[in-house]
């Protein structure tokens, strides 16, 4: 795993030294190599975290003829049948990488070579021949790649904060965005809180020449129609598990130590189990988990451990060490974090990289799978709209009194326009009170979520099948960004095997009742763990990796103090409404959840100094 940074002038050459400060400021992707290279208006740039070829992958890397050049960060999984391929087509290859394969493919397919790809990669490939710089990100949007367009020309990078060190971007915040941001936790699609700074899609590529940058090209998408599964459930819960062991298999090649996340969750401990099964060595596990005895739920990822027969590894986070990493895990980030469990990936991976380099996690399930209860909401909301007025009005009532945070969030939406259950599915912020905090100045915008929901529906899609597209546009891209940006700072390459593209699209081609019915989530993925795990990990309830946010800012600790800190900055009360924050903090203080909101509010604040925005 690498990170990489490049810049493509229209009229005047590349600062080598600043090219080499784009490259240094992402030394944690990368700290077992550097290279660059420098020709007139273009610059490209490399770290590198050497995982395989420990000693011929040195980028950027060039086609013998001198045609292709490259800067690439990720893993290409198929890349030895690729490159079998390519040999007997000819082709005549000088190391052991992946990078090479993906040099020799764009020389043989051109453009078409990034669809053969089955990996994780953020790559920028320069061809001589046709002056043109062609920048391409991975299908789901593991690996991140930003760029900025400027009347002066182009910059990318792996992290924002290699751009900010090109002399093409500012540090401007960009407020449209911020209502989007502190409802559901990210801004989605292209933009940013950084004006001028963009995210290249997922399954997209962008050429620039002379300087300028093209239109996005989708090569890829989660909404394009795939072919119905064929086959009756039994033949689908086989199909998962050769599927899923398959990727497992794949992602295990390293030439250095690897391990996994194993949280205890279905998704973790079942790739934990078959990696386990795979691997020539006994698997080394990490789990992360709190002092709070409601919170913490190290017992299940010791339980899969125990089935698994891995070397297991876990530790514990309080309030105050909390409250310590997390400023400087927001600049690690680039952006506000999106979610607190933020700072416990943080903390395991560094944890993990004192014995592995590698790790898969299990990402990408829930999305895949239909594994989020709040994909309920929709459909519940359907049935209950058919019920007489008084038995409906009844039962909101008794919904309303139990303690169950997702039966509260039916009730909410059922006050609301049956799009908005789709809308705003995956937050629990209440818009309105955001609208409020920012003194109405700034409306919230949905523009790509809504384009996504519109066109998913348009054709034919269910709404659970909906939102599991919704999600993997934005919920999971946010995810993902999160577990690299993590990982990567203590230079440790996180692996998903749910997001192999056989997996993505026999997940998609299978019909809903195999994925998720009223009485089960994630129904064919618990029958292929059943196989591999105890029971009891399999069949217990879904908690997600909660933190006890809620009681920590309105206790008197390190958090709430962090907050009233940060409440008070200048930059803070410039944005917001002072009377409405103040407000809110009191209520949460006395009993009404708005962890979430404030959460956003502080990692805003936290973010605009850690980047002087």
């Amino acid at each position: 795993m690498c990170g990489i940074a490049g810049v493509f002038y229209r009229a005047r050459s590349v600062d080598r030294d600043r090219l080499v400060a784009m490259r240094e400021i992402l030394v944690h992707r990368g700290p077992d190599d550097a290279g660059d290279l420098v020709e007139g208006p273009l610059g490209l740039a490399h770290r590198r975290l050497s995982i395989i070829d420990l000693g011929g992958g040195h980028q950027p890397m060039e086609t013998p003829d001198g045609r292709f050049a490259i800067v690439y960060n990720g893993e290409i999984y198929n890349y030895q049948e690729l490159k079998r391929e390519l040999e007997n087509a000819g082709a005549a290859f000088r190391t052991h990488s992946d990078t090479e394969v993906i040099l020799h493919l764009h020389a043989r397919f051109g453009d078409d070579a990034v669809k053969r790809l089955n990996g994780i990669f953020a790559y920028a490939l320069w061809d001589r021949a046709a002056k043109r710089l062609l920048l391409v990100r991975d299908r789901a949007g593991i690996k991140p790649l930003y760029l900025a367009a400027t009347s002066d020309g182009v910059a990318f990078a792996s992290e924002i904060k290699a751009l900010l060190e090109s002399d093409l971007v500012g540090r401007t915040l960009n407020e449209a965005a911020v209502p989007e941001y502190l409802v559901f936790r990210q801004v989605a699609g292209p933009r940013n809180l950084l004006k001028g700074v963009e995210a290249l899609p997922p399954g997209t590529m962008i050429a620039v020449v002379d300087g300028r940058a093209g239109d996005p090209q989708r090569y890829w998408s989660a909404r394009q129609s795939i072919a119905p599964f064929k086959g009756t459930y039994e033949d689908a819960v086989d199909a998962t598990d050769k599927a899923l062991n398959a990727a497992v298999r794949r992602q295990l090649m390293a030439d250095v130590p690897l391990g996994t996340f194993c949280s205890g969750g279905i998704d973790s401990s079942l790739t934990t189990a078959i990696a386990a099964r795979h691997s020539s060595h006994q698997i080394n596990t990490f789990s992360v988990g709190f002092h709070e005895a409601d919170w913490d739920e190290s017992r299940y990822a010791r339980m899969a451990s125990e089935a698994c027969r891995s070397r297991h590894h876990e530790l514990r986070i309080d309030e105050s060490e909390f409250a310590e990493l997390l400023p400087g895990l927001v600049w690690n980030h680039d952006l506000p974090l999106n979610f607190a469990n933020s700072v416990h990936i943080y903390a395991v991976s560094r944890l993990a990289r004192e014995h592995v380099t590698v790790v898969l996690t299990g990402e990408g399930a829930d999305e895949l799978f239909g594994g989020y209860p709040r994909y309920y909401i929709p459909r519940m909301l359907q049935t209950l709209n058919a019920l007489p007025r008084p038995l409906r009005a009844g039962l909101l009532g008794l919904l309303q009194l139990t303690p169950d945070s997702r039966a509260r969030k039916l009730v909410s939406y059922a006050k609301r326009p049956p799009y908005e259950a789709l809308l705003f599915n995956a937050t629990n912020v209440d818009p309105s009170l955001v609208r409020r905090a920012l003194g109405n100045r700034i409306a919230l915008s949905t523009e790509f979520r809504d384009q996504c929901i519109r066109e998913a529906l348009a054709s034919g899609l269910d709404l659970v099948t909906t939102l599991s597209l919704l999600d993997f546009e934005t919920y999971l891209v946010s995810i993902l960004n999160r577990q690299d940006k993590m990982s990567m700072a203590t230079s440790i390459e996180a692996r998903v095997p749910f997001l192999d593209n056989d997996l993505i699209d026999l997940a998609r081609s299978l019909p809903l009742e195999y994925k998720q019915t009223y009485r089960h989530r994630k129904r064919v993925l618990k029958d292929v763990a059943l196989r591999y795990l105890p029971a009891e990990i399999v069949n217990r309830r879904k908690s997600g990796f909660g933190v006890p946010l809620q009681a920590w800012f309105a206790g008197d600790g390190a958090m709430a103090k962090l907050l009233m800190d940060n409440l008070q900055l200048p930059r803070t009360r410039e944005l917001f409404d002072t009377g409405v924050l103040e407000r809110v903090v009191a209520e949460h203080k006395r009993g009404r959840d708005h962890s979430e909101f404030l959460w956003g509010v502080l990692n805003l604040s936290l973010w605009r100094q850690a980047f002087g925005v």
